[in-house]
């Protein structure tokens, strides 16, 4: 029987682009290998918040009775869920898990997230609400001159990490430097951070560029088809400043009821040009996943399905190792 003593092999993590394969991988791994008593951690971001279910693109019910899922639906979309809530939720879930004999996967593509597991989450730079607003009403531009600012009163060089247009990324650094002090880069070198109990090994799904492209395609038309719009539009209605109404999907449905088009392009009217702007910020957000993801060294690659026997192999070794 496992136990949190024994828990101490590095546990698994499937992340990978959106559309690549990475959820229904594992689950058809665990399905297929009952004696390993898997138990699913979520590591995707919209996964958190109750109400976004076709945009999130959420493990199905049918699929979380065959397979325990955890952290999924812990939050409410008008609530702060901040990567301290989720360093602290997934340690007691690991060791929830192992008390009960089983072992956990952890699957999902939201890169800070995974990094706080991999790397650690500064001491004292918690989100400071009444800040992030001032900063939410500043256009990326001036933003990023802030942010070069803060760097020269420092004394430092702004960071390569941090690309002019990454507006998530930006105001995460200027909260940052506002709680601690100082920018991240400095905060790891000293080694002020805050570890997970536990140690972790990266695994990364992709697909080929074409294949991933009609994937994309695909899900799209089931967003679309699942009743994203209708969603969309309800969860505005209750939760008008959730920022997970930001994300990819939900942004480019809530501009298209709205009636708020792209600047500098035309597209096509209704539901079509909806499809299009889903389409291409989906494309876009898998380029920025490779970006992060090959930034990991210590992450081993795996196209699908290509390299599926390999990856199955991998973790069937890890967990008969337990």
């Amino acid at each position: 029987m496992v136990s949190k003593k024994s828990l101490n092999f590095r546990i698994p993590i499937i992340t990978g682009t959106t559309s690549s394969g990475k959820t229904s991988f594992a689950i058809d791994f665990c399905k297929v290998h009952p004696k390993f008593k898997i138990e699913i951690i979520n590591a995707d971001s919209l996964g958190f918040y109750r109400g976004f279910d076709i945009g999130s693109a959420k493990p199905s019910r049918e699929q979380q009775l065959l397979v325990p899922h955890h952290l999924i639906d812990i939050s409410n979309p008008n609530e702060q869920f901040s990567a301290s809530d989720y360093l602290n939720l997934i340690d007691e879930k690991i060791t929830e898990i192992a008390s009960k004999g089983a072992v956990p996967l952890i699957v999902g593509g939201s890169g800070f997230y995974l990094k706080v597991l991999t790397h650690g989450l500064w001491k004292d730079a918690k989100t400071d609400q009444e800040f992030r607003k001032t900063l939410e009403a500043k256009e990326t531009e001036v933003l990023y001159e802030s942010l070069n600012g803060q760097y020269s009163s420092l004394g430092l060089a702004m960071s390569d990490r941090v690309n002019p247009g990454d507006r998530y990324r930006i105001i995460r650094w200027l909260e940052v430097i506002h709680a601690a002090g100082f920018p991240p880069e400095v905060l790891e070198k000293r080694g002020d951070l805050t570890h997970s109990k536990y140690e972790y090994q990266l695994f990364c799904v992709d697909r080929e560029r074409e294949e991933l492209v009609r994937r994309i395609q695909t899900r799209t038309k089931n967003l679309i088809r699942d009743g994203i719009v209708d969603e969309t539009k309800k969860l505005f209605e209750l939760f008008p400043d959730s920022l997970a109404l930001r994300s990819v999907g939900y942004r480019e449905t809530l501009n298209y009821l709205k009636g708020i088009l792209p600047q500098g392009r035309k597209i096509p009217a209704g539901i079509v040009g909806l499809e299009e702007e889903i389409n291409l910020s989906t494309r876009q957000l898998v380029k920025k996943q490779r970006t992060w993801f090959r930034g990991q060294r210590e992450m081993e690659w795996f196209i699908l399905d290509k390299d599926r026997p390999r990856l199955w192999k991998c973790l069937e070794d890890l967990y008969e190792k337990i």
